[in-house]
Parts: C-alpha cells; structure tokens; sequence
C-alpha cells in the first residue's frame, strides 16, 4: 500500500493528535472499568432479590458498560496502530483503496483508516 503523501509538520501534528485521542480514550476505558468494579462491589453487598431488580436491570447496565469498555479498548488498538503507521510513515493511506485519506479527516477522525469515498461506498 502506498504511503499518503504526509508533510513531517502533518505526522507531526497528527501524531500529537493522535497520542491526545488515546490519551482521552485510556480515561475512558479506566473510568468505565472503575465503574464495572463499583457494579460488581455494590451487587455483592445487596441481598439476592429473585423477583425484583431494585436498581433497575443490572444485568443491561453491565452489559453496557462492558460494551463500551470492549469499544474503548478497539480504539486504542486503532490508536496504537495509527502511531505506529505514523512513525513508519506508512499512515494516511486508505486501507481499502490505497489511495491518501487526505489531511482534513485524518484531522477530523484520528486514527482512520479508510478515506471518504471508501466510507460512503459499499
């Protein structure tokens, strides 16, 4: 696969960006992860209630906080993926079509893989 052609004052700024995203995507996973903890902590010191749920379903909020923290944890694979490319000088080409993702959405969406035209088509 081609390289995009990245001025170093783009990999550079990218990069940066790049390292901020996963920087604030790590909070995340570790917040949502506290979170988890708390929910397992705070279940065992209730009584088991067979017939009711008295915090609502605890069950769903499990599953969505570990949903999320599975998301957290792809996104900083892609991050990390991205800094690699990045120093590599292999990052900004369209993982699907080769061709440079372009300077604006690599801006927009750190971490991207596929150009516009390959998001949008099928």
């Amino acid at each position: 696969m081609p390289a995009a052609p990245l001025t170093d004052a783009e990999r550079g700024a990218l990069r940066e960006l790049v390292a901020v995203e996963r920087a604030r995507t790590q909070r995340r996973l570790s917040s949502l992860e506290r979170t988890f903890d708390e929910m397992i902590d705070a279940a065992d010191l209730e009584p088991p209630d067979d017939e009711h749920d008295p915090e609502g379903t605890t069950a769903y909020e499990r599953a969505q906080v570990t949903s999320l923290a599975a998301e957290a944890r792809a996104r900083l694979t892609q991050l990390d993926r991205a800094l690699t490319e990045i120093d590599d000088e292999s990052y900004g080409a369209c993982q699907r079509c080769g061709q440079p993702i372009g300077w604006p959405r690599l801006q927009a969406q750190p971490g991207t893989t596929r150009c516009m035209r390959c998001v949008v088509s099928p």
